[in-house]
């Protein structure tokens, strides 16, 4: 698109004149970095070298001690959900679904849980975790669709997330407290499994396994990184780094211009936005994107995961898959490390991959 202009504004004349002034020495890194400031406000439009500078912060590589404090937050005890309530319970073919609630950080939470088949309470069996994609809530009744292999033998649970309807069949069970991108997504998870552990004598709080798709890949992703009782995960075209990702200033800088972009870029745009607006600090804003970040975390994955994502998938760019599998293949100490790229496959249906997850979740058993 091209954009026509008057006159130049005062900001375009400031670059000019930093860049004449340039042009007859050669210049230090610091004159350099303002020069790369200037013409990136310029090609973005933004309101000053400020903006761009800031940008560039918000979006640097983490450091050590960042990473240091996101992991000092993850460890600190997190209050214990209260009040497990069955609302309901449905059967089909030797298997039961029942809609749970509890509290979780005072939030009322929905969750649906499929037992095993023919389940006797004491029968060991392990958990998987459904987290689906969206910010629209899940249907319960998906946890009855993974019924192949060993799959039958295993508890099978969907969250609903905070903030998010769980629909069964004609009835509609509404998570309370405000959405979340991954970091409460993931707290919510983790009060659900241990309930699933309370409350149904048999579930195996060693062998847990997380499934998600798109906003719950991440969420599965950062489970396996969060909580230990998670040995496998599948990734299903989920967001690994929301911070250093190489073109996310640019989306992001849509997303301040109001256009439309991809949540993958606006999620991370309203959370500048807050910082813009003097509702957090810099520090909170870099801890929001870097605590969503699997990619920055990948030594801490289980030793088992596998990965799905489309090529020409215009939600999720494909290369947050590629940049993950990479982090992956520099670990030794991985049992399964599979990434699975569909070469015309977008941010929906990928042929195989029910097979291939199911494979991966039921080796070794």
């Amino acid at each position: 698109m091209t954009r026509h202009h008057a006159s130049p504004t005062p900001l375009a004349s400031a670059c000019s004149l930093i860049s004449d002034a340039l042009s007859d020495w050669k210049p230090t890194a610091s004159a350099a970095g303002a020069v790369v400031i200037c013409a990136t406000s310029v090609a973005l439009g933004l309101a000053g070298p400020s903006q761009a500078e800031s940008l560039q912060r918000i979006f640097a590589p983490p450091t050590a001690a960042e990473r240091k404090a996101v992991l000092d937050v993850w460890a600190e005890p997190v209050a214990p959900a209260t009040r497990w309530t069955v609302e309901d319970s449905f059967e089909d073919d030797g298997f039961r679904l029942d809609i749970v609630s509890q509290r979780v950080e005072g939030n009322r939470h929905f969750s649906a849980v499929r037992t095993p088949q023919d389940y006797r309470p004491g029968q060991p069996a392990p958990i998987l975790v459904l987290n689906h994609g969206g910010w629209d809530g899940i249907e319960g009744d998906w946890a009855f669709e993974l019924v192949d292999d060993c799959l039958a033998d295993f508890f099978v649970v969907v969250p609903s997330f905070r903030g998010e309807e769980l629909r069964i069949f004609d009835d509609t069970y509404q998570s309370t407290g405000e959405k979340s991108l991954i970091n409460r997504d993931v707290i919510d998870v983790m009060a659900l499994i241990s309930g699933v552990v309370d409350n149904y004598p048999g579930a195996q709080d060693h062998d847990v396994s997380a499934w998600g798709y798109s906003r719950g890949g991440g969420v599965s992703l950062m489970l396996g990184i969060r909580d230990p009782r998670v040995d496998r995960v599948v990734n299903v075209f989920g967001p690994t780094d929301v911070l250093t990702y190489p073109d996310m200033i640019n989306g992001v800088v849509g997303h301040l211009r109001g256009e439309e972009v991809s949540p993958y870029y606006g999620f991370p745009g309203t959370f500048v936005e807050a910082y813009y607006d003097g509702q957090t600090r810099f520090e909170e804003l870099r801890m929001q994107l870097l605590g969503g970040s699997a990619l920055h975390f990948a030594d801490l994955l289980p030793e088992r995961v596998q990965t799905h994502h489309g090529a020409r998938d215009t939600i999720v760019p494909v290369g947050n898959a590629r940049a993950l599998d990479q982090a992956l293949m520099r670990r030794s100490d991985m049992i399964t490390s599979e990434y699975f790229e569909y070469r015309f496959g977008g941010h929906g249906a990928l042929p195989g991959l029910d097979q291939r997850a199911t494979r991966m979740l039921c080796a070794d058993r």
